[in-house]
């Protein structure tokens, strides 16, 4: 069987199969008979007599599916032989992986998945034998190494699928089409979140969104939703997992939209922009800064790109990491009291002239608000500020690198577009 090109493909599945047939974060041979998520008022519930399947047993299935969707989900099917198929699911085809292979074959045989409560679009159920509270379905019914003509005699790995679930994926009215391509390239918990995202990603819209609640709830979600065993106690554990998992999916040029993760008031929600919409229309990182920043940023453009026409556009045109580029050049001064005092002083004779000259912007004091004076930071090891901070020693206290003041202002938290 030669390799096909699936670059282009999407497999249909159904919004039932997208509460995850996988468990992630099994270590070594930690062996997991029955995994049990909330949905709803309902259940979904995975067993198995010999394990429930892992995210790699899961992409065996993705796989298989695609084939038998290729044959207008075809029951029966020959995909080749173990070395090939390890090949097709870009694993290095030596024994250890060919016997693990053969294993997940024996989980995908073994495993049953049960909705109480739950099953969505129960009108399918009339293409198998269901009862509306309870549907429990297998997913593979047999497989087996079948020998072929050819030299050595290899053998072809041959699987019957349980009939009521290609009747599930052929007759489903309630489905999502998800790119296959990056599939296989994903880590565990960057699958897992790929495959949840599905089912609150608007291909049409090319936007999606959904709350998951405080710290607490954000672990609850993280167990829940995609299938991990994990102990997780604080949001911290499960922040750094997700955050190394959207910056894969990101980075990935097959996953068709970006993901973040944001918090707002102590809340945390999960945000997806389809990729080629993922503009600076949406967006723009310049914009979200502070006024005397951008017009600390625009001034040190005019000053080190002199050739650029539009600073303007310039900035507006920067990722966040050109951006940070600059922000790292800046230094801001936070006067939180005296301000009037301050501004009167440097109006003040030619002594402090040079201090305001060298200013690259200003914000006066607004009720509530802090005033703000923002300068290179080069100047600092220049000398330009000594003579300011002779008459005024206390506003050192007050000194910041922009990134840090802007980050405590959770301007730059969580960007990844």
């Amino acid at each position: 069987m030669k390799s096909q090109d699936t670059g282009c493909a999407k497999i249909k599945v159904d919004f039932n199969l997208l509460l995850g047939i996988w468990v992630i974060e099994k270590k070594g041979k930690q062996v997991i008979h029955k995994f049990e998520k909330e949905v709803g008022d309902g259940k979904f519930i995975i067993y198995n007599a010999l394990d429930v399947p892992s995210v790699l047993d899961n992409k065996v299935l993705d796989f298989l599916m695609l084939k038998s969707q290729e044959q207008n989900w075809q029951k029966e099917l020959s995909v080749g032989s173990l070395r090939q198929l390890a090949k097709e699911l870009h694993i290095t085809p030596n024994n250890k992986q060919i016997n693990r292979l053969k294993r997940a074959l024996d989980i995908l045989v073994n495993t049953r998945i049960k909705f109480v409560n739950c099953f969505i679009d129960t009108g399918v159920l009339k293409y198998f034998k269901g009862r509306v509270n309870t549907v429990d379905i297998g997913i593979l019914s047999d497989y087996g190494l079948i020998p072929t003509k050819g030299r050595g005699n290899p053998l072809t790995v041959k699987v019957i699928f349980n009939d009521n679930f290609i009747a599930l994926c052929k007759h489903s009215l309630g489905y999502k089409l998800i790119p296959y391509a990056p599939i296989q390239g994903l880590r565990d918990t960057a699958y897992a979140l790929y495959k949840w995202a599905y089912r609150w990603y608007d291909s049409e819209k090319g936007y999606g969104e959904r709350w998951i609640g405080n710290g607490q709830s954000l672990v609850k979600w993280y167990k829940n939703e995609l299938n991990s065993i994990a102990q997780y106690k604080y949001p911290s554990e499960i922040l750094r997992r997700l955050k190394s998992a959207i910056e894969q999916l990101n980075k990935n040029k097959e996953v068709p939209f970006c993901v973040r993760i944001k918090e707002e008031n102590g809340n945390y929600k999960i945000e997806l922009y389809r990729k080629e919409k993922v503009t600076l229309k949406r967006e723009i990182p310049f914009d979200t800064l502070p006024f005397p920043v951008r017009k600390a940023i625009i001034k040190l453009i005019e000053t080190k790109k002199k050739d650029i026409k539009s600073p303007y556009a310039y900035a507006r045109s920067m990722s966040w990491k050109e951006l940070e580029a600059y922000l790292n050049k800046l230094l801001i001064l936070d006067i939180t009291e005296g301000w009037e005092f301050v501004k009167q002083v440097l109006e003040w004779g030619n002594e402090f002239k040079t201090f305001e000259s060298e200013t690259l912007a200003i914000e006066e004091k607004k009720e509530g608000e802090s005033a703000v004076v923002v300068f290179e930071k080069s100047r600092l090891n220049k000398g330009y500020l000594a003579t300011f901070f002779k008459a005024f020693p206390n506003l050192k206290t007050f000194l910041y690198p922009v990134t840090d003041w802007i980050r405590g202002e959770k301007v730059l938290q969580d960007a990844t577009i």
